[in-house]
């Protein structure tokens, strides 16, 4: 069992709700906003911009969106409150907590005032559904961003740092992932799902050219070494659901591209911002269903 939910990431996973949908796609454009407002300004640093790390939807996670500016990442939550209370349970922030703490990253929720709306029963009654029955506004104006550890607003043009920062285990992962779903794409096939946490797998589900469906471990890998699918070799068997589907193992070795002789030596240590290369050989089956 993985801190983040069940250890493997199966093909069927809970419907995201229209309410999360809709707070979620409010929270990403009000950022974007942010976003595009700030890029156009010119601050003193060689990766200047906010982008998007993760801006899609990823079950199980421990956030619902992530961006990155200069040498900081932020994990964000997305928080409705009503006169009852607030949806960012106890369990979710220590789990957000949590993942912060062990990847750097910085954790912060979106809050959303929410409210029902109990004056538009004719709407129901006639079949309108563009009338929802309840409203939803963001808190503030700007960034609406708050530390989910101290619960008070924060500036990520003031908090955001300069400092030569280690890429962690969840942004190596993710990354990989990356790589492995463009390729995958590029190949003219269909990226169903993914999840990026480094202890869940398998992290991708797609569907072939011939419409097979099929699942894929990805690792990161620090040398040519690790690069070994045997240890996933019967995976199906610890986890019957993924035995209808054919199975491939990717591995992605990410080489700095600053200190690398071209042949075999280089540094280990992968920095936020840094140039890279990408080693890549594409899927290895592993399993036919």
């Amino acid at each position: 069992m993985s801190k983040y939910g069940d250890i493997q990431y199966l093909i069927d996973r809970p419907e995201p709700s229209e309410i999360f949908l809709k707070a979620r796609h409010m929270a990403g454009s009000q950022l974007q906003d942010q976003f595009n407002s700030n890029n156009n300004k010119s601050v003193n640093s060689s990766y200047d911009g906010f982008k998007w790390i993760k801006a899609e939807i990823t079950y199980p996670s421990f956030d619902n969106l992530t961006f990155a500016f200069k040498n900081s990442i932020f994990s964000v939550v997305i928080e409705l409150i009503d006169e009852k209370g607030s949806s960012f349970s106890k369990q979710q922030r220590d789990r957000l907590l949590e993942a912060c703490e062990e990847n750097n990253l910085i954790p912060c929720t979106f809050k959303l005032n929410f409210k029902e709306i109990t004056n538009n029963f004719l709407s129901r009654l006639t079949g309108d559904k563009n009338e929802l029955d309840y409203e939803l506004k963001a808190i503030e104006q700007g960034w609406n961003l708050f530390d989910a550890r101290t619960n008070q607003k924060i500036d990520p043009l003031n908090l955001a740092s300069n400092e030569r920062t280690r890429m962690s285990k969840w942004e190596l992962s993710n990354f990989a992932i990356q790589v492995v779903r463009n390729d995958i794409e590029k190949e003219g096939n269909q990226i169903l799902s993914f999840c990026d946490l480094p202890e869940v797998n398998p992290q991708i589900w797609f569907k072939n050219k011939k419409e097979e469906t099929g699942w894929v471990i990805v690792k990161h890998s620090k040398n040519e070494s690790e690069k070994d699918y045997k240890e996933w070799v019967g995976l199906e068997d610890r986890s019957p659901q993924l035995k209808p589907f054919d199975g491939y193992f990717a591995s992605v070795q990410l080489i700095p591209s600053v200190g690398w002789n071209g042949v075999s030596e280089f540094p280990t240590d992968l920095f936020r911002g840094d140039g890279m290369y990408v080693n890549y050989k594409g899927l290895e089956r592993i399993y036919v269903s």
